[in-house]
């Protein structure tokens, strides 16, 4: 098998296991989480009221939903983190699912919301009537490791398999030269030059 062959077979092995790797330390991290789950609402990440106002820790890797006692309007007012970034509170009537997690008892669900950059984050809360109604905010967390883990051994998995194949076709084109070996052979006043594998032969006298 030609050098290069062997090479490229070799490239195409590794990064198979390599990506085979990602693949499944990935896939195992994305499936510990609750994150694909249609009805997944999260953990409870903070419980108050409109009276009170959330000061903590927001994560860019995560999105937060918010609940609210059932029956009443609230406003919500994000404050400029720690760290800056923007933050953007999405209602859940832009994308039709108030009812796809309004699974709380005593609670509707308005919304979520999501930082650009992790630090510490003020948020008010307002009742369009000045009251003092309950508030639950959520944290679902994305698995970004997971998922990036998962999609660059998808991108290794390609890879492989195509210097693989690529390997293959070398394996069926190149060839290795023969190796010829020479010998030279004195006998009397004549020089004899024998090489392999063409056995040829060349004589040449001494006088000249």
């Amino acid at each position: 098998m030609h050098i290069m062959t062997k090479v490229t077979l070799g490239i195409g092995a590794t990064l198979l296991l390599i990506s085979v790797a990602a693949l499944t330390i990935g896939g195992a991290s994305v499936s510990n989480t609750s994150w694909f789950d249609d009805d997944s609402i999260g953990e409870e990440y903070w419980t108050g009221d409109t009276s009170t106002t959330f000061s903590g820790k927001l994560n860019w890797e995560s999105y937060y939903l918010v609940f609210v006692e059932e029956g009443y309007e609230v406003e919500i007012e994000i404050y400029e983190g720690s760290n800056g970034g923007w933050s953007e509170f999405t209602t859940c009537e832009d994308w039709d699912e108030c009812e796809d997690y309004d699974i709380i008892p005593g609670y509707d669900y308005i919304g979520d919301f999501e930082v650009e950059n992790s630090g510490d984050f003020e948020i008010e809360f307002t009742e369009k009537e000045g009251r003092s109604v309950g508030i639950l905010i959520h944290e679902e967390e994305v698995p970004i490791e997971g998922i990036l883990g998962f999609g660059a051994g998808c991108c290794g998995l390609f890879c492989a398999l195509l210097v693989i194949l690529i390997g293959g076709v070398m394996a069926l084109t190149l060839k290795d030269q023969p190796k010829v070996q020479t010998s030279i052979q004195f006998d009397n006043d004549l020089v004899v030059v024998n090489e392999n594998p063409e056995n040829s032969e060349y004589d040449q006298d001494d006088s000249t």
